[in-house]
């Protein structure tokens, strides 16, 4: 568990840090005088949007893990299963352990969310190697909405990117690749007697082999999350996710004086869709960097706004987007440690530790 601490400390303090960058480039003075200036009131439907955000991706996280067997349930307990009833997992636990992932997400790499799975097993039976595609399934659900976000509002921003063609295809590049990346990935994974193929022959590998089992189990689990028929609904579940956080920052920009337009809420969707990318892809803690970075170039680039203006909305944004996620995960860690955390999940750990050893 100690590692695992280690972990979420390190993506806490990193995107602690990439704030503060965005405080010293943007000037304190010119932060606070914007700051003070923006209408308190507005953050009350940005806030009540974030929570209309987390509700659909709790959704997703709750559509899944009913693919894989486990019923949640606002009467039953949370118990393994039973003869006469598959694994059951009480929607208050359900909530809890999801919110506490807002944390764990800061990880580098969010390698910390495997602790989600690790707990599930705990609490339902469920073997790690079947509810651990459950996590990835958010991530790439996610990825997929962004992508789909930031595609269609790019066809109305392309004229005010700045550097026009160059910059335009670098977009369209990062998009069309990431896209193909994820398409191709999912296509070759429904390909069954191939994986299947592969993962029989690993077994008579040193060290791989003695996981045949797991990795069986946890294609099983993949392939069937990976059909069009979950997949489909829940990317549309999480493109209407992300679209909330998009209304959020467009009404952050117009809390900062800049000027209503269908433009401007175009523009919007397409920095927050592309700088969820590829914060992604540099996978970094939360990742923070790449999508400070990210914002802030294409809203003074794209939006035309003064380096004040887009530093005080990237350090607003950043907030929404991970800071208030961060701080409620934290919340219901200490709230609920002994549901979340019990000593007894500390064989869990080291057992799943163990096999990833050489």
């Amino acid at each position: 568990m100690q590692h695992y601490r280690r972990q979420v400390a390190g993506g806490i303090l990193f995107i602690t840090l990439a704030l503060i960058v965005v405080v010293v480039v943007t000037g304190v003075d010119s932060l606070l005088a914007r700051l003070d200036h923006f209408p308190v009131i507005y953050f009350i439907p940005v806030f009540g949007l974030k929570l209309v955000n987390w509700t659909l991706r709790y959704i997703e996280w709750r559509y899944f893990l009913g693919v894989i067997g486990v019923r949640t349930s606002w009467r039953s307990p949370t118990a393994p299963a039973s003869p006469t009833t598959p694994p059951t997992i009480r929607e208050r636990d359900s909530v809890i352990l999801w919110l506490a992932g807002l944390t764990l997400a800061v990880s580098p790499g969010k390698l910390a969310e495997v602790l989600k799975a690790l707990v599930l097993k705990h609490l339902t039976g469920v073997e790690f190697s079947r509810s651990a595609p459950v996590v990835f399934m958010e991530r790439l659900v996610d990825g997929l909405a962004v992508i789909l976000l930031a595609g269609v509002s790019l066809a109305f921003v392309t004229g005010s990117l700045p550097g026009s063609d160059l910059s335009s295809r670098y977009v369209v590049v990062v998009l069309v690749g990431t896209a193909a990346a994820l398409l191709a990935g999912i296509a070759l994974l429904q390909v069954r007697p191939l994986v299947l193929g592969l993962i029989d022959r690993s077994a008579r590998w040193p060290l791989i082999g003695r996981s045949h089992g797991a990795l069986r189990t946890l294609y099983d689990s993949s392939y069937e999350l990976l059909k069009l028929r979950h997949l489909g609904p829940m990317t549309l579940v999480g493109v209407g996710a992300y679209f909330t956080d998009a209304v959020g920052f467009y009404i952050l920009l117009r809390g900062l004086g800049v000027e209503g337009s269908a433009a401007l809420f175009a523009q919007a969707v397409f920095i927050l869709g592309f700088s969820v990318i590829v914060a992604a892809l540099s996978a970094m803690p939360g990742g923070a960097g790449g999508r400070e970075l990210t914002i802030g170039a294409l809203l003074a680039g794209v939006a035309g706004l003064s380096r004040a203006d887009a530093g005080t909305a990237t350090f607003l944004i950043s907030l929404f987007q991970v800071w208030v996620g961060v701080l409620v995960g934290l919340v219901i860690i200490a709230l609920f440690r002994n549901t979340l955390f019990p000593p007894a999940l500390d064989r869990e750990i080291a057992v799943y530790r163990a096999a990833r050893q050489p």
